[in-house]
């Protein structure tokens, strides 16, 4: 009320009224956002049996850090082994064949240019060479199917990660499809961050982005905002990689980004006539700048900027065009 009086007096004797201003771009915000987040690994994968085998060794333990390539369980091959070692002998067997038959065609042309043996015995033996070399390729794809089973008893880690799950058991027949070890990669990671379409534009327009976890703060950049919303929410996906230290998958916490487009603190929004603005000093006079979109209680976005010093303080007895003294705040 008293600084109301002295406001009035000060009008009423054509004073200047006493503010302090503060060059606007020292007074700006840049309003803080945050969505939930959650780191996820892009190798996330649960090992499977490709072959039918007994489960003869376990190799890790839950909680284990392999590395790549790495034996993971052993399946008995014996039953590849042996088909193996039969395709093997029957290749054998068939080489010895069409070499004995290449010897028999060659003599049968060397005949046939003597005018001792007829075309038809000459066709006959390339025919029998020709049907044992087909044979031979077949027999050689058997042998290395039999190869390839027989090392896919070894099951190795196809990434680098940790076991978390191992649900095979020594002693169990698995069969392909059988689940036998759960790996999940550590490095190979993105934050998953699920947004509001509304919201897109914001987190794509920031300068700086951060998850923030119980473990601290992790810097991050973004990798793509999905081009696809769900219907039902509403929502896109945005997905972010890491650019130091990493959480571990699974980790949840929120993704925090500042917008850089200047806004205006809500309690320096001034209310004149049921309108919210700003007074600025222009010319030793308070000029007031309506912000037509301010909600209260809310950071309002300065589209355009305005120019000029903005009102701390003495604002309550302003009006438009009214004669001040400016001070410089403290």
């Amino acid at each position: 009320m008293l600084l109301l009086l002295c406001s009035a007096s000060r009008l009423w004797a054509g004073e200047p009224m006493p503010v302090t201003v503060r060059p606007l771009d020292q007074v700006v915000i840049h309003p803080r956002e945050e969505a939930p987040a959650e780191v996820r690994s892009l190798n996330d994968g649960l090992i499977t049996a490709q072959v039918t085998a007994t489960i003869v060794e376990l190799a890790v333990q839950v909680g284990e850090t392999v590395r790549q390539g790495e034996l993971l369980i052993r399946l008995d091959p014996w039953i590849y082994r042996l088909a193996e070692r039969r395709a093997a002998a029957e290749l054998e067997g068939l080489r010895a064949r069409l070499e004995a038959a290449r010897k028999r065609a060659q003599r049968a042309t060397n005949l046939q240019q003597q005018k001792q043996a007829s075309d038809e015995r000459v066709e006959q033996s390339d025919s029998e060479v020709k049907a044992l070399a087909a044979q031979i390729r077949a027999m050689e794809v058997s042998l290395e199917e039999a190869r390839i089973q027989s090392e896919k008893s070894l099951v190795r880690a196809p990434f680098a990660g940790v076991v978390v799950q191992r649900p095979a058991r020594i002693g169990v027949n698995a069969t392909p499809g059988t689940p036998l070890v759960q790996l999940v990669d550590l490095e190979a990671v993105e934050l998953v961050v699920t947004l509001p379409t509304s919201r897109v534009e914001s987190v794509t327009r920031a300068l700086s982005w951060e998850f923030l976890h119980e473990k601290g703060r992790f810097p991050v950049q973004p990798r793509v905002i999905v081009p696809v919303a769900d219907p039902a929410t509403r929502s896109q996906e945005a997905r972010f990689v890491f650019t130091a230290a990493k959480p571990v998958p699974g980790a949840a916490g929120r993704l925090i980004w500042s917008d850089p487009r200047p806004h205006l603190p809500p309690w320096m929004v001034t209310w004149r006539d049921n309108k919210p603005g700003l007074f600025l000093v222009q010319n030793d006079q308070a000029r007031f700048h309506p912000l037509a979109e301010a909600l209260e209680g809310h950071p309002v976005l300065l589209d355009p900027f305005p120019v000029g010093e903005v009102v701390i303080s003495g604002r309550e007895g302003l009006a438009d065009q009214t004669p001040v003294k400016p001070l410089p705040a403290p």
